[in-house]
């Protein structure tokens, strides 16, 4: 189910990315893959850096819940610096 919310998630930034290098007439393949790439960079610092400083022997072994937890506090954390991303970098030009 997380996976499913991910991968949403990624083409929905993806188009996101995708309409507005249209509107600005930027690269739109290029613009695409950054969108993508800096979800993936928020992504795994939140998972492979944050939480896993914060959460030392929990993060690999724990209960349900909390697995739910991370996941989607990742996909939030990748979803924020792709708009944080979008709106300082891509709108800039």
């Amino acid at each position: 189910m997380i996976g499913a919310i991910s991968a949403l998630t990624i083409l929905l930034i993806a188009y996101w990315y995708y309409k507005t290098a249209e509107e600005l007439k930027l690269p739109i393949l290029a613009w695409v893959a950054g969108g993508v790439i800096v979800y993936y960079a928020g992504f795994l610092f939140w998972m492979h850096i944050v939480l896993r400083s914060l959460l030392g022997g929990q993060f690999r072994e724990h209960g349900f819940l909390l697995g739910i937890t991370m996941d989607l506090t990742g996909v939030l954390a990748g979803t924020a610096l792709s708009a944080l991303f979008r709106s300082k970098i891509m709108l800039r030009g």
